[in-house]
């Protein structure tokens, strides 16, 4: 079974521009995210997904960082995003995540995998 993971990060938010790049002991939001992500023992494969825009280079930069690939398409269009990130990768099941959580619980993460797993 092959279980992937998109979590979605761009740098423009209207209400807190540039957050999932705010920092704390010189760590960015971002990376406790992925950080905590890999810590599933469900997810095969991470991908982030951001935009093509210029100020989203960074959050590439942050994911080959952290080990992960990154995939950067439509900033309008988060479908076309998704589609294109997993495009070719035949996942059995994606599981979408967004970056604006960085305290996300990966245990929390497994039991919904299994839950879905479980209930076919």
């Amino acid at each position: 079974m092959r279980i992937i993971a998109i979590t979605q990060a761009r740098a423009a938010s209207s209400r807190l521009p540039e957050k999932v790049l705010r920092t704390i002991k010189d760590k960015s939001l971002l990376e406790f995210h992925i950080q905590r992500i890999k810590k599933s023992t469900k997810i095969d494969i991470l991908i982030v997904a951001t935009t093509v825009n210029p100020e989203d280079k960074i959050i590439m930069e942050i994911a080959r960082m952290c080990g992960v690939p990154s995939y950067c398409g439509s900033a309008n269009d988060v479908l076309d995003r998704f589609y294109h990130a997993l495009k070719g990768q035949h996942p059995d099941y994606v599981v979408r995540l967004t970056s604006d959580c960085p305290l996300i619980d990966p245990e929390l993460i497994d039991k919904v995998i299994a839950k879905a797993i479980s209930e076919d």
